[in-house]
């Protein structure tokens, strides 16, 4: 896949992502700095029912792309940057923003708060890494 295909595939994950907010969480929603408040409060409600009753892999793998490409987009809309596919893990290949030498795996944040510490905060990454604080 070359970059411009991945660049269109993260544009119409994001819109995946606007769709299912807005049809499964009573929001509705744009590709914008304002609503990444969102995409914390989704995947806080994610957690708390993979607590109660597991996702699946593909449900994981699934809304944490897209959520990610959510946060992803609006950060190419705010600052720029381009989607690129990180194959240095062979069976592992992700999706990351690449921008001012640094590398943001928003996708990657998400599954983090979903699985591993509701703590954490999508909309602070985001911050941080407009402000270059973070990769």
């Amino acid at each position: 896949m070359n970059t411009t295909e991945l660049n269109q595939l993260m544009k119409d994950a994001a819109g995946d992502a606007v769709n299912y907010i807005n049809e499964n969480f009573d929001r509705q929603v744009t590709l914008c700095q304002e609503d990444l408040d969102i995409i914390d409060i989704v995947l806080g409600k994610l957690a708390i029912e993979n607590i109660a009753t597991p996702l699946s892999k593909e449900a994981l793998y699934t809304s944490c792309s897209i959520l990610g490409a959510f946060v992803g987009e609006v950060f190419k809309q705010t600052a720029g940057g381009e989607w690129f596919m990180d194959n240095s893990i062979p069976d592992a290949p992700f999706v990351v923003l690449n921008y001012a030498g640094r590398s943001y795996p928003f996708a990657s944040i998400c599954y983090e708060k979903l699985i591993n510490d509701q703590q954490v905060s999508v909309e602070k990454y985001f911050q941080l890494a407009l402000a270059g604080q973070t990769n």
